[in-house]
């Protein structure tokens, strides 16, 4: 997934590049900074203080900081803006020896607002051992370390999300050396001290509480350089740091090298933000034993040298060297750019912990990660994670291979990280980087509890909620949260009342932002099809990766347009609860719940799973979905197309012609790999939610007034489903089924048959206004089997099986079953509660009473919501019936003690998302 950097917030309150908003707003001097040479949003309006010279940039003059040591206090005022100029590094003091003593110490103070910018990529600022920093931004005026190309000299500032910044290493970065401990030398020398990569002083000492300065509200901007293979520059780097240094609400943005790395010290980090860097973005090495709190890594698709959110050693020539590496870390959330392209994916694993390292790690979310999300390498490190000293806890894994399994490894990582407290593999739930119902529900550590410098939460990740105080991001930050324009891809234009509207195919992975609608002009592709084999895609596909923010709303102009997910593509649709995705008509507002329906084609996703729909032996099946939706099918069980978590569809189905419709939903060949859970289907004009083959499972599904049937599937669909209310909208005269379930049309024994199993379904007819059918029409050859079963209120019967292929599914006889076709623990409240017709093999009727725990005859006692509604929550004669176990049946299902979809009020899961129900 390539993940663009936007999340739901206001767009004013996002510090833009110095380029685009000029660098010394409100002063003297300052101005339109759109463009290139000389053209840089303003000059110095004060004079340039003492150790700097005044350099003339184009037609403004900045003030020059050269090259050698500041042997003496200085001041940089916001007034003016500073070029640190090369060849070499620009040293703050000399530096004093391991003990303390000798050097000159100086203190470089930086006003809040000040923005320092080099052009020289071999330039580094740093801060020699024993003297500070004082860098105290705010977060309406951070401090901005920057190159000279974003200020608009010798080139164009870049002025999007940050994902889409392809810039790096244009200058050298920020270097801290510090008196605090460190492990680099071999012996038994006292104090021990190091060089700096790039020139960059001594570091090192025996004062574990030694200050380096303040870094407060500081961005760190398109530095870094290689120097050689063995010598690169950081975006920041911390060189024996002590845990004196105040280091909080910083972002290193797009370093060449890593984003931020601790050698050695006891440096300690809150709110930390690495949003691209060209290898590591955390790094630590020569027993650095540090803290951090609240920190986001963003991985950044167009950096392909991209690696690891953590790359952690001890010391690399010495595993087990002291003091060894050993820092705590909090509520992190990693977000990797692993995409269903290959062609696009970047970076590795999300934590690699190895060279003997030891961690604790705690409430962290970790995701998306092209080679796993976790490992550990060496065999000392795999020893501190034998013997207690490395922990992960409360934390959550969401990557295609969660822990990197290796041959020769000591232990199975997987085991090991579930046995220990609080940890999850799952999928994630983040909204960009904000978490959702996934990394709420994982039980967090109270880190207070853990260590004095933490803070204490009652979460996992790094950030909790969109909105401050919760997002700490907002205001200070670049490129992170929403920015204002459409995303710049091609099949996105702004129209002329500053809609972003979607056309045609679009082969760039993006994001649609929270914070404003989009717009579907027609069929909108995602990705052109990859074929069958994840191995060896089409020649010449470019699949992609659509990703919808919580609150978004996706709108189609015309009944004409559609959102289609290629094979091979993905949608990564993470909702919330407060803030589901809408998919609906341009004018939800003003369409009516209980009436509109058909006003635009719906969604269609694509997968390669399992289908049947071919004739003969073909090892292989593909077919075109309905619609011209595109082909799918393949032999990839688990497949993933991605996310749809609280998402609504409302007012799709188109009928093309009389043998082609389009559905609410339709999953085509989709694989279980994929996620669905809190979805709803309402008012669709055919089916509210189709499965065409595949293998993909959901829970908690909504279907409600659909203009056919609520649940339909065919072609081999083999999937899961637990916690599903079908409604009926007695508004949709051509209503039919609830469940309308075939194997093939063609082949009623065709091969994968249609196997599914659904657990705690409810279904609610509209027999008494005359509208409806059946709840349950079961034939062509299908198996499935349903426990937990309510159907109400439906005008021809609850259940009926028809086809001989099908009575042979679910049993020889009346008595005797195969296992494949089942009903039990169900309340079937219809009259009559089972279709008996003449011809049938053996008595539907009997079949059913046979079964555990079947009760015909009972009339239902569903009730609505407190606040009113639709009839849908269990009551007594509901609760009467003997429920199934179904986690006893499969571990897909969660160990529930009630049929039907809600178990009472006090549970009632579509609360709050929903629409139509309650009301």
């Amino acid at each position: 997934m390539a993940v663009a950097l936007a999340a739901c917030s206001d767009s004013s309150s996002e510090i833009a590049s110095p380029g685009s908003q000029g660098p010394n707003p409100g002063v003297p001097g300052g101005g339109d900074n759109g463009g290139g040479d000389g053209d840089n949003g303003g000059g110095s309006a004060g004079n340039c203080p003492t150790g700097t010279t005044r350099q003339q940039v184009g037609d403004e003059t900045h003030c020059a900081i050269n090259a050698g040591a500041i042997l003496s206090d200085l001041t940089l005022t916001k007034d003016n803006i500073y070029v640190l100029n090369g060849p070499g590094n620009i040293f703050i003091g000399e530096p004093t020896d391991a003990n303390g003593n000798g050097g000159t110490r100086v203190t470089l103070k930086i006003e809040a607002g000040t923005r320092i910018y080099s052009d020289d990529p071999e330039t580094a600022l740093v801060i020699s051992r024993g003297s500070r920093i004082d860098a105290q931004g705010t977060a309406n005026a951070p401090i901005i370390f920057t190159s000279a190309r974003d200020m608009g000299i010798g080139g164009s500032p870049f002025t999007g999300n940050a994902s889409d910044d392809p810039n790096t290493g244009e200058w050298g970065g920020l270097v801290l050396n510090g008196l605090a401990p460190i492990n680099a030398c071999a012996g038994t020398q006292a104090v021990c001290e190091k060089e700096g990569e790039g020139d960059s002083g001594l570091f090192g000492g025996n004062n574990p509480a030694d200050s380096s300065g303040i870094l407060r509200y500081v961005q760190i901007k398109y530095s870094g350089a290689l120097i050689n293979s063995e010598d690169e520059l950081n975006g920041i780097a911390f060189q024996g740091v002590g845990s004196g240094t105040t280091v909080e609400y910083i972002q290193v943005h797009n370093g060449a090298d890593d984003g931020i790395e601790f050698f050695g010290g006891t440096a300690t980090v809150k709110h930390l933000i690495v949003s691209g860097a060209n290898d590591d973005y955390i790094d630590w090495t020569d027993g650095w034993q540090g803290k951090i709190q609240h920190a986001i890594v963003m991985q950044n698709p167009n950096l392909p040298e991209g690696d690891r959110g953590i790359e952690a050693d001890n010391l690399d020539d010495d595993h087990d060297a002291s003091p060894r590496s050993n820092p705590t870390l909090a509520n992190l959330t990693f977000v990797g750019a692993a995409s269903s392209d290959p062609a696009k994916s970047v970076g590795s694993q999300g934590i690699l912990l190895r060279v003997g390292t030891s961690a604790k790690i705690y409430n962290s979310v970790v995701t998306n990660f092209a080679d796993g999300c976790l490992d550990l390498d060496d065999a000392a490190t795999f020893a501190q994670a034998q013997n207690g000293a490395l922990v992960v806890q409360s934390t959550l894994l969401s990557c295609s291979q969660p822990t990197e399994e290796e041959s020769g490894d000591p232990i199975d990582l997987s085991d090991w990280f579930l046995a220990q407290s609080n940890n999850v593999i799952g999928d994630a739930s983040l909204s960009g980087y904000v978490n959702g119902s996934a990394e709420a529900a994982v039980v967090a550590t109270d880190m207070s509890k853990v260590d004095g410098f933490f803070d204490k939460v009652d979460y996992i990740g790094a950030v909790n909620g969109a909105d401050a105080p919760a997002n700490w991001t907002l205001g200070w930050t670049f490129g992170l949260n929403a920015a204002a324009g459409c995303p710049s891809v091609n099949g996105i234009t702004e129209d002329s009342n500053g809609n972003c509207v979607l056309t045609g195919t679009i082969t760039d992975d993006v994001r649609l932002s929270a914070g404003r609608d989009y717009l579907l002009n027609g069929v909108v592709r995602i990705g052109t099809d990859a074929g069958m084999d994840p191995a060896s895609p089409l020649a010449g596909s470019d699949p992609a990766t659509l990703t919808i923010d919580a609150g978004v709303r996706v709108l189609a102009q015309t009944a004409e347009s559609a959102l289609f997910i290629s094979r091979g593509s993905r949608i990564v649709a993470n909702g919330t609860k407060d803030a589901p995705i809408i998919m609906s008509a341009v004018g939800d507002d003003t369409h009516q719940l209980d009436t509109d329906t058909a006003l635009w084609g719906g969604l269609v996703i694509n997968g390669r799973a399992p289908i049947n729909a071919c004739a003969g032996a073909q090892p292989v099946c593909e077919k075109e979905g309905e619609g011209d939706s595109g082909l799918f099918g393949g032999n990839v069980p688990n497949d993933d197309s991605g996310v749809l978590r609280y998402v609504v569809v409302k007012y799709a189905g188109r009928l093309i012609n009389a043998e082609d419709e389009l559905n609410g939903i339709a999953f085509q060949g989709v694989g279980n790999g994929t996620t669905v859970d809190y979805i709803q289907s309402h008012n669709g004009a055919d089916d509210a939610v189709e499965f065409f083959g595949g293998t993909v499972n959901v829970k908690h599904l909504v279907l409600t007034g659909a203009g056919d049937d609520s649940l339909d599937w065919t072609d081999g669909w083999q999937g899961k489903i637990q916690y599903a209310l079908i409604v009926q909208n007695p508004n949709q005269p051509e209503a039919e089924r609830g469940i309308e379930a075939d194997n093939l049309e063609g082949d009623f024994d065709a091969a994968p048959r249609s196997h599914p199993k659904i657990a705690n379904i409810t279904f609610v007819g509209a027999g008494d206004k005359g509208i409806g059918e059946r709840a349950m029409v079961l034939r062509r050859g299908t198996a499935v089997n349903l426990m937990n079963v309510v159907a109400a209120n439906w005008s021809n019967s609850c259940f009926d099986l028809d086809d001989a292929a099908t009575f042979a599914v679910a049993g020889p006889n009346a008595t005797t079953r195969t296992g494949d076709l089942t009903l039990q623990s169900s309340l079937l409240s219809c009259s009559p509660a089972v279709e008996v017709e003449a011809g049938d093999p053996y008595d539907t009727k009997a079949w059913v009473e046979a079964q555990s725990n079947n009760v015909l005859g009972v009339a239902a006692t569903l009730a609505s919501p407190a606040t009113g509604g639709k009839k849908y929550i269990n009551g007594s004669a509901e609760a009467a019936v003997t429920a199934t176990d179904p986690s006893t049946v499969d571990p897909f299902f969660d160990s529930v003690n009630f049929i039907g979809a809600v178990k009472d009020a006090g549970s009632d899961w579509t609360a709050g998302w929903t629409v139509w129900l309650n009301r």
